[in-house]
């Protein structure tokens, strides 16, 4: 072991006020004895960056300047003699030097010295966070178009934070385009985090059946994952899969019991057997009154034991669960249906249209938004006229969103326009074509490509014994039902 290594130790050790006491000494033998070179000029260029570290740690970001600026006089005389002062791959890196002079400069708020020295950086040179940090400081120094050109490069170079900018923002589409194209890079393709991001932005989008398709392929890569299933399980709950939802449920349980979506899977399970109605709705309750016990914060057990509440005819109570749900997750389609599918079987059509006004206003103009602000205009004699210039806006977004088909046709029929209607429904017609053509054209190119996975590729068989919820039999009784 020579000196350099000597040095490294007691950095790598973190014993800074030793590393800098021996490195002081070192760097004094060395320049008062020309004769023995105790040091290469790289071993003490990457001396200095550890001592500047060292200083940084102790909080001495003066002396840490100091010494990264004599580092950087140094990189000027290795790169001037390349090749003569040994390897130089291990070194640190003059771009991660600087960011590190940044970093003291903020701490001595010298935000304009902070500034100069991430500008010297060139722009190929610079990562996220070296844009991100000029942003910031642009920002600080009012120089807004600056900020909005270093923030864009940020999201840029990294795809997922651009993904997760465009969930919060409800642009589900675009995040749904980004994440597609982060799936084509080499080693994504089957990365779990990766395809639940693109799960969850189906399903907010409303895209339930490839959602679905999606959240089996995260099974067939990972049959313990459980982030969202309680999602997986509202889309399989929709089209009526009960089996998979028996199967979903069970394998999830034997996972952790503990966690809110078995529960929540299970209640799912319960809404759509076919048992006594009332034996089947009070379990459905029971399980989502579990699932909300182990995470008040969890929005589906809301709207599982809402919907179990209103199909027992307790508005109320089903009200009083979807308000919550609203509260808690104000960016979710299905909040809104919920009230407002109450709203409507309790007569109460005025409260009914404010609130679907109040979604297609927060979650913006979509087909869904759009089709739900109609669907309640069409209701009452006095609106009709008005729900059909929304749901031409939901057929002009999505041709074949066919609850907005649906909806227009039986306007159409009461106006007796038929050609309209069956022009709107034949299949012949350009517009369905077109439609059918996109849709067709999506399919080759995403879903049969990305979700080609099969049922049998998903863990469990038709051997294991079906579940009957037996052991809660005793428990159903104690069911809280106007309490979230």
């Amino acid at each position: 072991m020579n000196l350099f290594d000597h040095i490294r130790q007691l950095y790598q050790a973190e014993l800074y006020e030793d590393f800098i006491h021996l490195f002081s000494l070192v760097l004094s033998l060395s320049e008062n004895n020309e004769e023995c070179e105790l040091l290469t000029l790289a071993q003490k260029y990457q001396c200095f960056v550890y001592c500047g570290n060292a200083c940084f740690q102790l909080g001495e970001y003066r002396k840490a300047v100091r010494a990264f600026k004599k580092s950087f006089l140094l990189k000027k005389a290795i790169n001037k003699v390349k090749g003569k002062c040994g390897t130089t791959q291990d070194l640190t890196s003059e771009v991660d030097v600087k960011f590190r002079v940044y970093q003291c400069h903020m701490k001595l708020k010298e935000t304009s010295e902070a500034l100069q020295v991430l500008e010297s950086i060139s722009t190929k040179q610079r990562t996220a966070k070296i844009n991100l940090a000029l942003a910031r400081l642009y920002q600080h120094d009012g120089r807004d178009r600056s900020a909005l050109t270093c923030y864009k490069e940020v999201l840029r170079l990294t795809g997922l934070i651009r993904c997760y900018a465009s969930m919060a923002t409800r642009e589900h589409v675009m995040a749904i385009s980004s994440l597609r194209s982060l799936e084509t890079k080499p080693g994504l393709r089957d990365n779990i985090h990766l395809q639940d991001c693109l799960a969850e932005a189906l399903f907010m989008a409303g895209q339930y059946t490839e959602a679905a398709m999606a959240f089996l392929r995260i099974r067939a890569l990972d049959p313990f994952h459980m982030k969202n299933m309680d999602l997986y399980a509202y889309t399989l709950s929709r089209e009526k899969r009960t089996k998979d939802l028996q199967i979903l449920s069970q394998q999830l349980m034997e996972v952790n019991e503990q966690a809110v979506e078995p529960w929540v899977c299970m209640g799912y399970y319960s809404l759509n057997s076919i048992n006594k109605q009332n034996e089947r709705l009070v379990r459905t309750v029971y399980c989502a009154q579990k699932a909300y016990s182990i995470n008040p914060q969890c929005t589906q057990a809301l709207l599982l034991k809402g919907a179990a509440l209103q199909e027992l005819n307790r508005m109320q109570d089903a009200l009083l669960h979807f308000h919550e749900a609203v509260s808690r997750a104000p960016d979710r389609f299905e909040t809104y249906q919920g009230i407002i599918d109450c709203y409507i079987a309790s007569h109460r059509l005025r409260d009914a249209v404010t609130l679907a006004t109040r979604a297609f206003s927060h979650l913006g103009c979509t087909a869904r938004t759009s089709t739900l602000l109609a669907s309640v205009l069409a209701k009452s004699p006095t609106t009709v006229a008005k729900a059909k210039p929304y749901l031409e806006k939901a057929l002009k977004m999505d041709p074949f969103y066919l609850e907005a088909v649906y909806i227009m046709c039986d306007i159409l029929s009461q106006e007796q326009d038929y050609d309209r209607g069956i022009a709107l429904l034949d299949p012949s017609s350009i517009q369905a074509r077109e439609g059918m053509e996109r849709v067709e054209k999506h399919n080759e190119m995403g879903l049969e490509g990305s979700y080609d996975v099969e049922v049998e590729d998903v863990p469990g068989s038709d051997n294991e014994p079906d579940f009957d919820g037996s052991d809660m039999e005793s428990t159903w009784s104690d069911t809280e039902f106007s309490q979230p």
